[in-house]
C-alpha cells in the first residue's frame, strides 16, 4: 500500500484553497521518494538497519505493522504520538565469530529506528502492541475529528 492510498489528512475550512491540493501531492511525492531512497540507501551507508512497515486504517483504527525479524520484544521501544509512532530497536549479535576470514557478513546488528507519520490524529495513550513470529502490530484509535471552534448564532427575521 502506497502512501497516497491513505486519505489526505489536511481538512478543509474556510481557509482551504485547492492550490494546497498539488503542494500536498507534491509533498507526498517527495516523501514517497526519500522513503525508498533512505530505505535503499542511507541505512548500509549509516550502520543501521531498516525497519519495514505497512500502515493501515480499520474499523476506526490505525494499523501499523512492522517488520522486526530476530528481535526480542524487550528490545523494542515504541512512542506513540498524535501525529507519528517512533520505534528503535537494538539487535546484539547472537555469537561472536573466531574465524580470521569471514566470507560473508550481511546480518546487521546494532541500533535501528524509524518514524511514521500517520494519516490522522490518533490516541496515543490507547495505543496496544503485539509481536508474533518477527512482526510487531501496533493498533491506535482514531482520535475524533473536533468540530472547528466558534459559536453558532441564530438569525433573527425582520419584518
Amino acid at each position: 500500500m502506497r502512501r497516497s492510498d491513505l486519505p489526505e489528512r489536511r481538512e478543509r475550512g474556510p481557509w482551504w484553497n485547492p492550490w494546497w491540493m498539488g503542494i500536498d501531492k507534491l509533498q507526498e511525492e517527495i516523501s514517497r521518494v526519500f522513503d525508498e531512497f533512505s530505505n535503499r540507501f542511507m541505512p548500509p551507508v549509516l550502520g543501521g538497519g531498516a525497519i519495514s512497515v505497512d500502515v493501515y486504517r480499520k474499523d476506526g483504527n490505525v494499523i501499523v505493522e512492522a517488520e522486526l525479524p530476530g528481535l526480542d520484544p524487550k528490545d523494542v521501544d515504541i512512542k506513540v504520538y498524535e501525529d507519528k509512532v517512533i520505534l528503535r530497536a537494538e539487535k546484539g549479535a547472537s555469537r561472536e565469530v573466531e574465524s580470521e576470514e569471514v566470507i560473508r557478513s550481511e546480518r546487521y546488528y546494532g541500533k535501528i529506528s524509524r518514524i511514521i507519520s500517520l494519516p490522522v490524529e490518533v490516541i496515543p495513550e490507547k495505543a496496544k502492541a503485539k509481536f508474533k513470529n518477527g512482526l510487531l502490530t501496533i493498533t491506535i484509535p482514531e482520535k475524533e475529528p473536533e468540530e472547528e471552534g466558534g459559536y453558532r448564532i441564530n438569525i433573527e427575521m425582520e419584518d
